[in-house]
């Protein structure tokens, strides 16, 4: 290095270090220590030693006995609470685990032994005490327990559920700690110690450490329940029941007046009608409900009330209250005998919506339940720590957990007819024991996921089955590839059948519209003498809306019909893949195809496939009728021979679709096998290396990346785009997917230096 080159490496070393210590300082001018905001109760006044973080006046202490007043006699509170608490304590398991991650069994022995002498009570060991604290969670939004230790703090005497409304927070002044204090009889606070007495909040607010109670809300609309039920009851007893309506005609009276009462004058006249009126009411007063009426034609007895009378309809405002209380008590409809309609789905997410709110609640329990049991290991000398695991709701239906079952059986079966474990070996991981009988042909794989067979019953096979290789995808690497290779055969044949019938379907409805209107016609005829057939833009817009009106009016359904039938394909080509792919790293790993993310992975590849597949059949039934038009003497002949006839509903387009489906779904498959390996840290990209390699794939080999990384491939119009594998259609165009034999070779722990 001469003399300059040493003087360029010299200021440019200078200039780095000057630039890192601006910066440095840049940062360090903007950094102050403490912190700088205040919360709201740190201003308030308070007697004691700390400044008190008072509750919110819908969290005070009357408040919540208001809530369990309500949730213990309000029947529709109180069979919230019940469907909870049985739905939330549905057992669970304890577990002791070593620093090194292994099982500690006289740890385990120890708070076992101690899980059934706890919450002594409510005499029912841990797992009632666990209901307690659902219970306190659920009502007051807050769990709170304390751990009671003996003198000479080596054993647990009791584990103590305590009222969360007992207990406040402070933060002290001269520390700033936030200190956990409950009130003394004398009025003064006790500081508690925070490594016996947890406090777990639920869905607390900024600035509020006591929780949130999930039910809350039932209290303005119970208020309002009660309101409503007095006025109903006012309303029933005045309009509800038919009444005697007596009326006393005067007229009548007055002309039966004796004369001897008549001649002494207005008084004495007044008190005999007075009289009269009296001794008429306490006559029917007298009377029993089976006595017949007798009176003079002087009073008159008529009905109201009852059937007569009109009052307002309750029953809306009724349903009203009990949505309202449905959604203050955080329940299903259902579970509260609400009954309201609701489709499977729907009804399936609310389900698991729920149960994810009990799962929440759990969790805080699940804390505080390990943190108790841990105080106990650690005066007993123990660096073990407990972990408590509660037993799974199920939220998934059964008819899927079986498929899952089978797909995982069949698995096994296709290690042991690999020659990859021993028969003895599947049957203990599948039925645990034995097998009992020689291996047995493998058994069909089925789909995880139960796809929609609403159209698919208008599909019929056509041809019969084809069990031989596909040529394209055979001539790829792979332990995978002749399974797939046949499917991909299978696939093309189904996909042949579904374009036939989409073509004769197309073709019935030309026959049905006929000939274009008049209008069309002449747009078209206009246009044939002003321009030259290019492409669908050069196509009268009057012309592709009257295809799209007549002949392409089932789009949504035709959809639906390459989603059902793509995605069964796709999903056994992507499962096989990551199989075998998973195999090749480690025998002992396991592929799992129930993974959420890898099954919503396949089921939006599918989605966009068929909207591309869709969307190209539509362009060539718009271009094939146009030809027949522009050539003159349109006819349906012509039309239906020119939609038989054309590359879209052929056998070489069904191949393709499939080779690039199959291909690509088996690429998806690799990719999240590897992923759940925990071994494979990157990827480079291999092209197949042959004639027909698109330019930007060849460039494109040797490209290193991490495995979460995407490639970066240049596509047809010399623009790079994302491709996490080859095949991955999830940001790529067509013209980068279609027919891609590329692939991609995995870089292993230990291997980092191939990633430079």
């Amino acid at each position: 290095m001469n003399i300059i080159d040493r003087y360029r490496s010299w200021n440019t070393k200078k200039k780095t270090r000057k630039y890192l210590q601006n910066i440095s300082r840049a940062i360090n001018s903007r950094l102050e220590s403490g912190r700088q905001t205040q919360e709201k109760w740190e201003k308030q006044f308070s007697w004691y030693e700390g400044i008190m973080i008072h509750r919110s006046e819908f969290r005070n202490k009357d408040v919540m006995e208001s809530l369990k007043l309500i949730r213990d006699l309000n029947p529709t509170a109180s069979m919230a609470i019940w469907n909870f608490l049985r739905l939330s304590n549905t057992g669970h398991e304890l577990e002791c685990l070593k620093p090194t991650g292994s099982k500690d069994k006289q740890g385990l022995d120890y708070i076992n032994s101690l899980a059934k002498r706890v919450g002594a009570l409510y005499g029912g060991g841990t797992d009632q005490l666990i209901n307690v604290l659902h219970l306190t969670a659920f009502t007051q939004g807050a769990i709170c327990l304390e751990v009671e230790l003996n003198e000479g703090l080596n054993d647990v005497v009791d584990f103590h559920a305590v009222d969360p409304t007992s207990v406040d927070f402070r933060k002290d002044k001269e520390t700033g700690e936030i200190q956990l204090v409950q009130k003394q009889s004398d009025g003064t606070y006790k500081v508690l110690n925070r490594e016996q007495v947890f406090y777990q909040p639920l869905d607390p607010d900024i600035g509020d450490p006591y929780g949130r109670s999930p039910i809350l809300p039932v209290l303005q609309v119970v208020f309002f329940q009660t309101e409503v039920l007095k006025d109903l009851k006012a309303v029933a007893h005045n309009q509800g029941h038919a009444r005697f309506d007596i009326s006393i005609v005067e007229e009548s009276i007055l002309k039966n007046i004796p004369p001897s009462i008549a001649s002494q004058g207005e008084q004495a006249v007044r008190q005999f009608v007075g009289k009269y009126i009296g001794d008429i009411e306490a006559a029917f007063n007298k009377l029993k409900p089976d006595d017949n009426f007798i009176h003079p034609d002087s009073v008159k007895v008529e009905m109201t009330g009852g059937t007569n009378g009109k009052s307002m309809d309750a029953t809306a405002l009724i349903n009203i209250i009990n949505q309202q209380l449905v959604a203050s008590l955080k329940q299903l409809p259902i579970l509260l005998g609400l009954n309201e309609t609701s489709t499977e789905t729907h009804g399936t997410v609310q389900w698991q919506i729920y149960v994810a709110g009990i799962e929440s609640i759990q969790r805080g329990v699940k804390r505080v339940i390990e943190r108790a049991y841990n105080v106990a290991l650690q005066v007993q000398c123990r660096q073990s720590k407990a972990r408590l695991t509660f037993n799974k709701l199920r939220t998934t239906d059964r008819f899927q957990d079986a498929q899952a079952e089978q797909i995982e059986t069949n698995t096994w079966i296709a290690r042991v007819q690999q020659g990859w474990v021993k028969n003895d070996e599947a049957a203990n991981e599948v039925v645990g024991h034995d097998a009992v009988a020689e291996p047995q042909a493998p058994v069909t794989t089925t789909s995880a996921i139960s796809r929609s067979r609403r159209l698919q019953v208008k599909r019929q096979p056509k041809t019969p089955a084809n069990d031989t290789e596909d040529e394209y995808v055979k001539e790829m690497q792979g332990d995978w590839v002749p399974e797939v290779a046949v499917l991909t055969t299978k696939a093309a044949d189904d996909f042949y059948n579904l374009l036939q019938n989409q073509v004769e379907t197309y073709i019935s409805r030309l026959e049905e519209a006929d000939t274009p209107p008049t209008r069309v016609l002449v747009d078209v005829h206009r246009f044939m003498y002003s321009n030259n057939r290019k492409d669908l833009s050069d196509v009268p817009k009057s012309f592709v809306d009257w295809i799209k009106s007549n002949i392409l009016t089932d789009e949504g359904e035709q959809l639906e019909l390459w989603d059902a039938a793509g995605f069964d394909w796709i999903e056994q080509s992507a499962k096989i893949a990551g199989m075998y792919n998973i195999m090749e790293i480690d025998t002992e790993l396991v592929f799992d195809d129930t993974n959420d993310d890898f099954l919503r992975s396949l089921s939006d590849r599918s989605r966009r496939a068929v909207e591309l597949i869709q969307g190209v059949t539509d362009e060539h039934v718009i271009m094939a009728l146009w030809d027949v038009v522009f050539e003159g003497q349109y006819s349906v002949t012509k039309a239906a021979n020119a939609l038989r006839e054309d590359f879209a509903f052929s056998k070489g387009r069904a191949r393709t679709i499939a080779r690039t489906e199959m291909v690509g779904a088996a690429r998806t498959g690799q990719w999240y096998s590897d992923k759940q390996s925990g071994m494979v840290i990157g990827k480079i990209w291999r092209s197949a290396q042959q004639d027909r390699t698109r330019a930007g794939h060849r460039e494109a080999d040797g490209q290193r990346k991490t495995l979460d990384e995407p490639f970066y491939v240049e596509n047809a119009n010399e623009k790079f785009e994302p491709l996490m594998y080859p095949g991955d259609n999830s940001e790529a165009s067509a013209d980068n997917v279609i027919n891609c034999r590329c692939w991609y070779k995995r870089i292993l722990e230990g291997e980092e230096e191939m990633l430079d």
